[in-house]
This record gives C-alpha cells, sequence and structure tokens, in this order.
C-alpha cells in the first residue's frame, strides 16, 4: 500500500462533464458517477481508508464512501481549486507535514499498478506533477508538506503547476488518461474501462436500443 494521503475532488453528478457528449442513451450524470467511481476504486487499492480524503457535495458519492469506511469533506462550492484546498486542509488536519497527492476523479481507465508506480515515481521529488495524456492538464499532484501544495488546476494547468514541482512524463497511460469529451471517452474503452463505467455505458446502450 502506498503511503501518501490522496485527496480526491469530485463534483456533483449533476454539475460534472458538462463538456462530455455521452453516447446516446446515456445519461451524464450517471456516467460521471461511475468516471469517479472507477478512479476511487483504484485508490481504494492502493491507499489505505484513513488516507483517502474524497472532497465532494455529491450525496451518493459520500454514501459509496461510507461503505469503504472513507469520510468525505464538504466541498466548499469555490471550483475545483477550492475543492482541492478543502482536501489539503484536512490532511494537514489529520497530521501537520505530511505528504499529499491530488489525484482528478475522472480516470475511468486507471489500473492499481500505473497508480502505485505513479505515487512512488513522485515520492522521490519534493513536489511533483504528472500531466495528463496531451500534457496540458494535471492528473496527479504531490508534496511532502500538504500544507505547502499551491493548487492551480484548470486548462492549461500543467504548466501553472510546472513553476513550482517537477515534471514527471511517466509511460503510465491509465494513469494519464483523463475523461473530458467523447473522443476521450472512446480511447478509455480502448484502454479497457473499470467496472463503473462500462456497466453504466452496457446499461445505457441496452435501454437506448
Amino acid at each position: 500500500m502506498s503511503a501518501w494521503h490522496v485527496i480526491v475532488p469530485v463534483k456533483s453528478r449533476f454539475r460534472a462533464k458538462s463538456r462530455l457528449q455521452p453516447p446516446p442513451g446515456v445519461a451524464r450524470p450517471d456516467l460521471a458517477f461511475a468516471l469517479a467511481m472507477d478512479t476511487l476504486t483504484v485508490v481504494r487499492e492502493v491507499v489505505r481508508a484513513d488516507r483517502v480524503i474524497v472532497v465532494t457535495e455529491d450525496d451518493k458519492v459520500s454514501a459509496e464512501m461510507a461503505r469503504h469506511d472513507i469520510t468525505t469533506v464538504a466541498d466548499p462550492g469555490r471550483g475545483l481549486n477550492g475543492a482541492v484546498q478543502a482536501g489539503l486542509r484536512e490532511a494537514d488536519r489529520r497530521r501537520p507535514g505530511l505528504p499529499a497527492a491530488v489525484l482528478l476523479g475522472d480516470l475511468p481507465a486507471l489500473r492499481a499498478d500505473e497508480l502505485y508506480a505513479g505515487l512512488r515515481a513522485c515520492a522521490a521529488t519534493e513536489s511533483a506533477l504528472v500531466p495528463d495524456h496531451d500534457g496540458s492538464g494535471t492528473v496527479l499532484l504531490t508534496h511532502h508538506d500538504a500544507a505547502a501544495l499551491a493548487p492551480r488546476f484548470g486548462r492549461g494547468s500543467a504548466a501553472r503547476h510546472a513553476r513550482r514541482c517537477t515534471v514527471l512524463e511517466l509511460d503510465l497511460p491509465t494513469l494519464r488518461h483523463d475523461v473530458d469529451d467523447i473522443r476521450s471517452l472512446e480511447l478509455a474503452v480502448e484502454m479497457g474501462l473499470g467496472p463503473w463505467s462500462s456497466e453504466a455505458l452496457a446499461t445505457a446502450g441496452t435501454k437506448s436500443a
């Protein structure tokens, strides 16, 4: 198991993935929830429950996390960076000075071995970022001291984070593949989706038939 405390911000399923046009018959909230659950399922395989911090306003996400003894932190409603900062404050409250990692919650093809390898690579430097598949966004951001981590998420975040962090261009495709639009979803399907997303798409396909 990884020694990192991992913060995963998860937007409400009703507001998430506004740029993603789902396939016919797929409800966007259901798909957004499934993407997050696949990500969190892998996180639970790699990180102990007491070291996972999920920041969300979604009651369904909170209920699912409670089933696995993971307490969620309320999203303050100030966007992604505000959610991340709330998670960092919780990490620092639990134990000041602990190392923390921020992982985006839209990595439905993520594999446990790649997440573990990514966290291990980040441990070799004080602060690191792993960019997404096209190099512009950030999927993983770490610092050996949670209080010193400065989130600058949003479009083009990799360049902003690179001013303070070591950029790790890791050959870990499932870790670096976030889903924001239909094309990235299609590529995630080719890579192999987790069970939640696979079921959401299969069930919706049946409904639309």
